[in-house]
């Protein structure tokens, strides 16, 4: 469960910003930057419902709540029979596994997990680079790592093109193993119970 902690501070970190080699500054993927920019910039809070699928687990699909609040507020509820949660509470990211009562922290500004988080976000910070992008019919993808902290894995945000809107994140741990995390129902710039972000066992 660890590696999925670390797999979602992946998630968070992508938000800082990135570095983006000259390879990659065509005009047209500067554009879906921008698009992404724009996207991640427009609103403050989000609700939805999330799909969970691993590479290890096989066909096994796992589902729940997703709630954000910028800044640095967070929290993914998984659906019965799963014991899972994680919380973003303004300070940590916190795993919770209740069948274990095992609870985990990870400071938030130590993961690379803003890409959700960040009040603001912007592609011209260093601390991550793009490796890579694609417009693929109706989706964009854009590939992030935590610059030279490869082993922490990568992030790819996929973002759908007409309208532009985040469809999904895909994370790839260093042993290869692949999380994909889909969002539907969302709901943006929503009223949300601060008491969401609050963790208590």
């Amino acid at each position: 469960m660890r590696k999925l902690l670390l797999l979602l501070a992946c998630l968070y970190a992508g938000v800082a910003g990135a570095v983006v080699p000259d390879a990659l500054q065509t005009k047209d993927n500067m554009a879906i930057l921008g698009k992404a920019e724009s996207l991640l910039n427009s609103f403050t809070t989000m609700r939805s419902r999330f799909t969970q699928f691993s590479s290890k687990d096989g066909d096994y699909l796992q589902h729940g709540d997703f709630y954000l609040s910028r800044p640095n507020k967070m929290r993914l509820v998984y659906d019965e029979p799963s014991q899972l949660e994680f919380v973003a509470d303004g300070y940590y990211l916190i795993y919770h596994d209740k069948s274990f009562d095992q609870v985990s922290y990870l400071e938030i500004n130590q993961t690379p997990a803003a890409i959700l988080l960040k009040p603001d976000f912007s592609f011209s910070d260093p601390e991550f680079t793009v490796t890579d992008i694609q417009h693929d019919l109706d989706e964009y993808r854009i590939t992030a790592i935590k610059t030279n902290e490869e082993e922490l894995g990568q992030l790819t945000l996929v973002l759908s093109d007409k309208p532009v809107a985040l469809k999904q994140w895909d994370l790839v741990d260093a042993k290869g193993i692949k999380s994909t995390v889909g969002l539907y129902e969302i709901e943006e710039n929503v009223k949300l119970d601060p008491k969401l972000f609050v963790f208590t066992k």
